[in-house]
């Protein structure tokens, strides 16, 4: 498809998501001048047995959103009516997004833990890979341990970041030679692919070693001086190989190929795109939090950069095997409002990760799993945070934020609100003031999907309301000497009139405000606590009403394991947070 008049003309958008466990079509046209979300809908993703057919799950997505909206999308063979024929049936484009093929497995092989190794690990953090193992100065293992490692896990590549800009040689040399043997001891069609993205006066001699052995591949310097990043060529070179080696093999993909007017896009970097979006837009900091079946994604980004951790070890399916470990569980079990033994939390861990698609039957198995995403985002954030430089925030502080986006079925699904603030707030234990959105319907991917091609659309559909308000969450830092508040707060709103309160420490606090209300309040801290504005000042802020309206958070972070001078237990402490948050 090609020329300004076609790309005009081109009036409706189905795009595809095809993940893991589900596959979602959203069907977007225009009415009133204006694009808007016509319908959505979800099945099953068939890419592995018994179907061995991606297109197949596609296919019964489109039939689903065709029930729902009485709009014939695909003939009587399966194949999908393009363009919209004169009696409405069928769409003008197609495109889809994918995070269905397995994740990229690699070892890392960098000088310094916290330097080059960080680096590359932040560029492999933007795909679907799974880290392996990695070799570095710090490793204890001898040559001949190292090699037994890569011939036992043949990870599919090996990413090779060691020394900055003229800097050691031979030690990264040495690592490199280690490669080379343990390369040639596998056979040459299991042998990994060399992204080498280290030291530029070593390239030569690398390719040189390993031209007989393996294939190599050179980026720039992901770690050029110390205190500088460079990833973004790495990225483009393991973005690359995802495809070739990971996406391509997927049954069926070939057909979804033939239908769309667009390359597929991984939706992991459809969905850091929308988050770089609202970034631009509110021109501040945004977060991104998505929790799927099997990855969960973080995405930090501001109008001058944009940082993506995509996570295939976490998620609340398949992975959540990992978790019947000793310590993941005593993490699970403390956020739980009441008891359960070890035995029983790791017969529903399993069962969960072979069967994703289950649904919580009784009210124990709800708080269950969503303490068990407590803990994943957690992992996630403290993980991602460590990588990207948040090392100021050791008592579990996120840097401030203007806006947090959520999606992810455990989340956007769960049965009341107060629930999705609470583990979000537990999970983040986030600082100061911002907003919460959910992707209700599951369309943001779809939207960074074709954002480059018709960037009117996302525009246009979000200012329509496709993401469900939250509430505003207030956290302040710090506490108050004994016997005093936290804070003062003025309420100035046209529907419901002028409101002052105080708010009492270690505590949470729900001031509810109708679904686009628009209030002003104000906000006066004790000295000692801080709003993002400094010790005791003071901070306005204009709000809209959501479905948790405000929600003042005074716990203090990192939130306490227990009450101080209470006999309460953990979980009537949790319990107690529960209700108060109407969860």
């Amino acid at each position: 498809m090609s020329g300004q008049g076609q790309e005009q003309n081109i009036r409706s958008f189905l795009i595809a998501e095809c993940g893991r466990v589900t596959t979602t079509v959203a069907l977007f046209d225009v009415a009133h001048g204006t694009y808007r979300l016509v319908g959505n809908a979800s099945a099953p993703t068939t890419a592995r047995a018994p179907w061995q057919d991606l297109q197949a799950g596609v296919r019964e997505a489109i039939a689903q959103l065709t029930e729902m909206t009485g709009r014939t999308l695909l003939t009587d063979r399966g194949d999908l009516i393009r363009p919209v024929q004169l009696n409405g049936t069928g769409v003008d484009c197609f495109s889809f997004s994918i995070s269905a093929a397995e994740p990229l497995t690699a070892v890392l092989v960098a000088l310094l833990d916290d330097v080059s190794l960080a680096s590359a690990r932040k560029a492999l953090q933007s795909i679907y890979a799974l880290e392996l193992d990695h070799f570095s100065l710090t490793d204890e293992r001898n040559q001949k341990e190292q090699i037994a490692s890569l011939l036992t896990k043949k990870p599919d590549i090996v990413l090779v970041a060691g020394g900055t800009e003229g800097g050691a040689d031979e030690r990264v040399m040495h690592l490199i030679e280690t490669i080379e043997i343990g390369a040639s001891l596998q056979y040459i069609t299991e042998r990994p692919h060399i992204v080498y993205a280290g030291n530029s006066h070593l390239r030569q001699r690398t390719i040189n070693l390993l031209a007989d052995t393996a294939p190599v591949h050179i980026a720039e310097n992901v770690r050029p001086t110390l205190d500088k990043d460079n990833i973004f060529d790495a990225m483009r070179i393991l973005g690359e190989l995802y495809d070739e080696f990971k996406l391509n093999e997927l049954p069926g993909l070939q057909g979804l190929l033939e239908w769309s007017d667009y390359p597929p896009v991984p939706s992991a970097r459809a969905f850091g795109g929308i988050i770089e979006y609202l970034a631009a837009l509110h021109k501040d900091h945004v977060l991104g939090l998505d929790l799927g079946a099997n990855s969960a994604i973080f995405v930090s980004a501001d109008p001058r950069r944009v940082r993506l951790a995509v996570r295939p070890d976490l998620g609340m399916g398949p992975p959540l095997m990992a978790l019947a470990e000793k310590s993941a569980m005593d993490d699970i079990l403390s956020w739980l409002p009441m008891e359960m033994d070890r035995e029983a939390l790791r017969d529903y861990l399993y069962n969960k990760a072979l069967h994703p698609h289950t649904v919580p039957m009784s009210q124990e198995e709800l708080y269950l799993e969503q303490a068990i995403a407590r803990v994943l985002i957690r992992r996630l954030v403290q993980d991602a945070a460590a990588d990207w430089g948040w090392n100021d925030n050791s008592a579990g502080h996120l840097p401030p934020f203007h806006l947090l986006v959520i999606r992810g079925h455990t989340l956007t699904h769960a049965p009341r609100p107060g629930q999705v603030m609470s583990m979000v707030l537990d999970a983040l234990q986030p600082t100061g003031a911002f907003s919460v959105v959910i992707d209700r319907y599951g369309i943001l991917p779809a939207l960074g999907t074709i954002a480059a091609y018709e960037p009117i659309l996302p525009v246009q559909v979000l200012e329509a309301g496709a993401l469900v308000k939250l509430g505003t969450v207030v956290v302040p830092v710090g506490q108050p000497p004994p016997n005093q508040r936290v804070m003062k707060i003025k309420i100035d709103a046209a529907q419901t009139g002028n409101l002052q309160m105080e708010v009492e420490p270690r505590g949470l606090e729900i001031l509810p405000l109708s679904p686009g209300e628009k209030v002003q309040i104000t906000l006066q801290p004790q000295r000692q606590v801080d709003l993002g504005a400094g010790p005791g000042h003071k901070r306005t802020l204009t709000i809209h009403g959501g479905a948790m309206g405000l929600v003042i958070d005074t716990r203090g972070r990192p939130i306490p394991a227990t009450q101080q001078g209470s006999e309460i237990s953990r979980s009537e402490m949790v319990q107690s947070w529960l209700q108060d948050m109407g969860a």
